[in-house]
């Protein structure tokens, strides 16, 4: 009983797959995880920063997935961002603060000023400026101004020389005016340190309103200008400008006669 009772059993081991794989559903398949879409990261974004995987790896190809996973990307932007080649690529506007009429300390004996407070953005070729002012007049009120001008400035070289520049300006309490001028002259040098200038400038104004009017004048000027301190190469530069100009009227102006003397001395650091 015992010897037939083993076979038995013995006999349905090889049977159990076949009968487990035949009652099986034919669309039953193995379970598997959903996967996550993958991401372009970059390689170089993966590296150390510290490490010098970067410069040991080949250059890769042109297109678009070398530009995902160039590895010498994160070396070639920390090493521009050190350099400060992004600060350079864009040069900072000059900001100069306008302040006038105050005095370093208080003078009871003095007269009133007029006052002016504010900033003016870029240089001389190209400025904007705005302001608020207080005249010294009794009873007088505060005004805001804006300025602007453009302008291509005389050169510093000899031979022709010329220059052209536009501006203008409006108050909230006054009107607008537009002005406009023109230079062009010849200069030459006489001496080694010793420059003479002929120039010939028109110049001109038009005020925005009901009983505005233009004007304009021509102005001849000579300027004579002298280099004191390099003929013994001193640190500083020392020069003396000597100019008279007369304004001839166009157009409603007067006549004027201008006669200048400049000495200015700079010192250069070495």
């Amino acid at each position: 009983m015992l010897r037939t009772t083993v076979r038995r059993s013995a006999g349905l081991f090889p049977v159990m797959p076949i009968v487990y794989a035949a009652l099986t559903p034919a669309w039953a398949e193995p379970f598997e995880a959903p996967q996550l879409p993958t991401l372009p990261i970059p390689r170089a974004a993966l590296l150390d920063p510290a490490a010098e995987e970067a410069s040991e790896m080949p250059a890769a190809q042109d297109g678009v997935d070398t530009l995902l996973f160039q590895p010498g990307l994160a070396a070639a932007g920390r090493a521009a961002a050190s350099s400060g080649a992004h600060l350079r690529a864009r040069a900072p506007i000059p900001v100069d603060i306008i302040r006038e009429g105050f005095a370093a300390r208080a003078d009871t004996m003095g007269p009133n000023r007029d006052r002016s407070v504010g900033f003016k953005l870029g240089q001389d070729a190209l400025s904007v400026q705005t302001s608020l002012s207080q005249s010294a007049a009794a009873g007088s009120a505060r005004d805001a101004r804006l300025s602007w001008r453009l302008a291509q400035p005389v050169a510093a070289s000899t031979g022709l020389v010329w220059g052209l520049s536009t501006g203008g300006n409006t108050t909230l309490a006054g009107r607008p005016e537009q002005t406009g001028d023109a230079v062009v002259g010849y200069r030459q040098r006489i001496f080694e340190h010793l420059t003479l200038t002929s120039q010939l400038g028109m110049g001109g104004s038009y005020v925005f309103a009901t009983d505005g009017r233009f004007n304009s004048a021509l102005t001849p000027e000579v300027k004579l200008s002298v280099d004191l301190a390099k003929p013994a190469d001193l640190p500083w530069q020392t020069s003396l400008d000597v100019s008279l100009a007369r304004k001839l009227p166009l157009v409603a102006s007067d006549f004027e006669t201008r006669g200048t003397a400049l000495l200015s001395f700079k010192y250069r650091l070495q």
